[in-house]
């Protein structure tokens, strides 16, 4: 029931407006940042959507009612895969539900790797990303980028990929422990993460590396140097699941910063 009610709100939220390709003049500019070659022969690129004011989009996990974006790589050449390294999102609250993303608009580092480093990259592709103000809308953004051999230090990109999370180690990050209790839903994963706040506002975000697997909103509650995560996780599909515990990331978002934490000890 759960699903469907946030199935149900995303849906409604876009009916609004059909998915929609091309240029929108109004609400969104967006392009590649060609960025820089790396000395292990990947490439640093972003995809940058500028928005119009009072808009935003979605983080990797929107949260209870959200689209994440969608890239569709079909057309490029010379690529053999991508890693994307996220800026720390934002939380937003509406109609009592809250969603994940950016507001005003995102750049989006993208580590791509060639098939051969001795020929340039060639980008051609699309992404489906949901945006909203009062109402909110898919579209399709078209991209076409011919990467440089080298390239030159984008300070755009450079400025993204600070704003990323901190790491485990970096946020001084101790211990993490789980614990997975069967429900008749399915099971609810409670963990204890020894950090010191990240905040006088704190809220977490918990993954699973299985889009078959539904993952409830997190409830999050520190006491001292500990904060406690919990989250019920379901299959999609009502039958049974298996639960990789070191492919489980957990994101806290503070309010003066954000740590993503990977596996549990």
């Amino acid at each position: 029931m759960k699903h469907s009610r946030a199935l149900s709100l995303t849906l409604a939220l876009c009916a609004a407006a059909p998915a929609m390709a091309g240029s929108y003049d109004d609400t969104i500019h967006h392009q590649i940042l060609s960025g820089w070659k790396e000395s292990d022969g990947s490439h640093i690129a972003a995809l940058d959507v500028a928005l119009a004011p009072g808009w935003k989009t979605y983080w990797r996990a929107p949260g209870e009612a959200g689209i994440p974006p969608y890239f569709d790589w079909s057309g490029s050449e010379n690529l053999k895969s991508v890693g994307f390294i996220w800026p720390a999102p934002e939380v937003f609250e509406s109609s009592g539900y809250k969603t994940i993303g950016y507001k005003d608009g995102l750049v989006l580092p993208m580590r791509l790797v060639p098939q051969d480093p001795s020929k340039p990259i060639i980008l051609r592709g699309q992404v489906d990303m949901g945006v909203c103000e009062e109402i909110c809308m898919p579209v399709t953004l078209p991209f076409s980028a011919d990467l440089p051999l080298q390239g030159h230090r984008d300070p755009k990109i450079a400025a993204a990929m600070a704003s990323r999370p901190f790491s485990r180690s970096e946020a001084g990050v101790r211990d993490v422990d789980c614990d997975l209790d069967p429900t008749s839903a399915g099971l609810t994963l409670n963990a204890t993460l020894a950090m010191p706040p990240s905040g006088t506002r704190e809220s977490s975000v918990v993954e699973v590396n299985n889009p078959r697997i539904w993952v409830d909103p997190a409830e999050t509650r520190r006491a001292g140097n500990t904060l406690h995560i919990s989250a019920d996780l379901s299959a999609i599909s009502g039958s049974s699941m298996m639960i990789d515990r070191s492919a489980i990331t957990f994101t806290v978002l503070g309010s003066d910063y954000a740590v993503e934490v990977h596996g549990c000890d």
